[in-house]
C-alpha cells in the first residue's frame, strides 16, 4: 500500500518518531475469530462489508461505523498535582482526520471494514468499534502500548486463530482506510 501511494516507509517512520506516534491498521473490523462469541459476532459496515456466521442465520447483525480509541490519562488528582489514577479517555493525542459524525477519539471504518489511525506512542491504549450514534459494539479487553515509529497491522478484530465467524481465513485485503490516511498524511507534509 505504501508503494502504491508513493509513500516512503522510512519517511513515514521518521515522521512518526518525530511526533511520538505509531500507526495502527486493521484490515477488517467485521471479521472475528469463530470461537470468540462473548461479544457481538455478526458485524456490518453500513453500505459496505458484512461478515456473518452461517450457523446463526437469524441472529442480529450489528452495524459498526467508527473505531474509537482511548488513551490512558492520569486523572482524579488533587488540584495542582499530577494525576494519580489512570482512566481511559477518548484519544486526543493522535493526528487523524476529523471524524465529525463519530464519537470523540474515533476514526471512520471504511466500507471494506478497514481502519487506520495515528496513535500516541508510549501510551497505554484500548479501543472499541461503535455504531453510527457512537454506542460501543465490540470492546477491546486489553491495554496495548506502541513505540514511536511502530507500524502494526492486524487482520481482524480479536484475531483469527484458524477461521473467522464465516469460516474464512485471515483477511488479506488492501485496507482502504490506510490509503485514505496516507493521502491525508501527504497533505500534512505539504504544509
Amino acid at each position: 500500500m505504501l508503494a502504491e501511494e508513493k509513500v516512503s516507509e522510512q519517511q513515514l517512520r521518521d515522521w512518526l518518531v518525530k511526533n511520538e506516534l505509531a500507526l495502527i491498521v486493521t484490515r477488517d473490523q467485521t471479521a472475528r475469530d469463530r470461537a470468540e462469541r462473548q461479544q457481538p459476532y455478526n458485524l456490518r459496515v453500513p453500505g459496505g462489508k458484512k461478515t456473518t456466521a452461517p450457523d446463526t442465520p437469524n441472529a442480529r447483525v450489528y452495524d459498526i461505523s467508527h473505531f474509537q480509541i482511548f488513551q490512558a490519562d492520569q486523572v482524579r488528582a488533587y488540584p495542582g498535582r499530577e494525576g494519580r489514577r489512570v482512566l481511559p479517555q477518548p484519544m486526543h493525542d493522535g493526528l487523524n482526520p476529523a471524524n465529525a459524525e463519530g464519537p470523540a477519539g474515533s476514526v471512520r471504518i471504511a466500507a471494506d471494514g478497514s481502519t487506520a489511525a495515528f496513535v500516541p506512542a508510549r501510551r497505554a491504549l484500548t479501543w472499541q468499534t461503535a455504531d453510527a450514534r457512537g454506542n460501543a459494539v465490540v470492546r477491546e479487553r486489553n491495554w496495548v502500548t506502541f513505540q514511536p515509529g511502530e507500524m502494526r497491522t492486524c487482520a481482524a478484530c480479536h484475531g483469527v486463530n484458524t477461521a473467522t465467524q464465516a469460516g474464512l481465513g485471515n483477511p488479506i485485503n488492501k485496507p482502504e482506510a490506510l490509503r485514505a490516511l496516507l493521502a491525508y498524511w501527504k497533505t500534512m507534509q505539504r504544509r
